[in-house]
This record gives C-alpha cells, structure tokens and sequence, in this order.
C-alpha cells in the first residue's frame, strides 16, 4: 500500500471506539512499516473527517485509484489536514423526525422569517458541515403557507418533544 490509496476496512473491533464501521472507505496519507494513518470521511456529516493509524493487516486495498486532481489537491491540504483532523466521528445529536426549536436568533435565520423559538422537524439524518435541514413551514388558521425549509446549525437547535 501507498500514499493515496483507496482502501476498505475489514477489520472494525479495534476502531469502534473511532466510531468507524465495517467496509468504511479511507486514503492512506502516510505509511510506516505495518501501519496506516488513514483518512476517513464521516458518511453522516459531509465536510467531517478524522485521521486515525490502523494496522496494514485490517484492512484492504480496493481497485479504485483516485483521480489526479483530487491527488493534486489532498497533497496541497494534507498538512493543514493533518494538523486539525478529530479524534473521532461523533454522533449526531439530532435525527430525521426530530421536533426541534431553533435557539438563536440569527440574520442567517431570520431572513427567512425563522425567530428564535420556532419549531421545526428535522428532515434527514446526515448532516454537510453541522448542518440539518429543518422544516419550519406550517398553514396559519387563514390557511396561508408561512416558514420555511432551511439548513439550521446543530449547535442552534434543542430537540424536543
């Protein structure tokens, strides 16, 4: 194996406690005798990653190479990435179906007539940069549409019930 491989992990008992999966997908930045450090992508928060060593011997090479250009670009960012990556993948706090109320009150929000103290459902379980997208939207007693579907930091709402 080498710098920039696709790889699939195999064997997950030692990476729980990283959140990782079986058959995760992950870059190999560095290679140091039997072990990785291996770039993986959190599949429930786009923009999210986390750098962790794993031996050589858990997982597996995949036949997929990555494009010149995003090879190009990683070597660009690779010290950047290497300097702040998590230590782990961290749960959402909020899941599809979620009622939430919005904390803050934010010209990102309320531009779209979103205050703080309206509620809203979350409407999918993945996140792209902690971010959700909630559905503020509802009918008032004159039966017009008022809210809207906006994408609300996870940090800026409570979940309730």
């Amino acid at each position: 194996m080498k710098k920039f491989d696709i790889i699939l992990l195999k064997n997950q008992n030692l990476y729980k406690k990283y959140n990782l999966e079986k058959d995760m997908h992950g870059i190999v930045i560095e290679k140091s005798f039997d072990t990785l450090n291996v770039l993986f992508f959190n599949p429930k928060n786009q923009g999210d990653f986390i750098v962790v060593t794993i031996s050589s011997y858990d997982v597996e090479i995949c036949n997929e190479k990555l494009p010149e250009n995003i090879i190009n670009e990683l070597s660009l960012k690779l010290e950047n990435i290497k300097s702040k990556p998590k230590k782990l993948f961290e749960p959402l706090k909020i899941k599809a179906y979620d009622m939430v109320e919005l904390l803050v009150e934010d010209d990102k929000y309320t531009k779209y007539g979103i205050h703080k103290g309206d509620k809203g459902c979350v409407m999918e379980d993945y996140a792209v940069q902690n971010y959700v997208e909630v559905d503020f939207s509802g009918i008032d007693e004159n039966g017009k549409m008022f809210g809207d579907c906006i994408s609300v930091k996870i940090d800026d709402l409570k979940v309730i019930k």
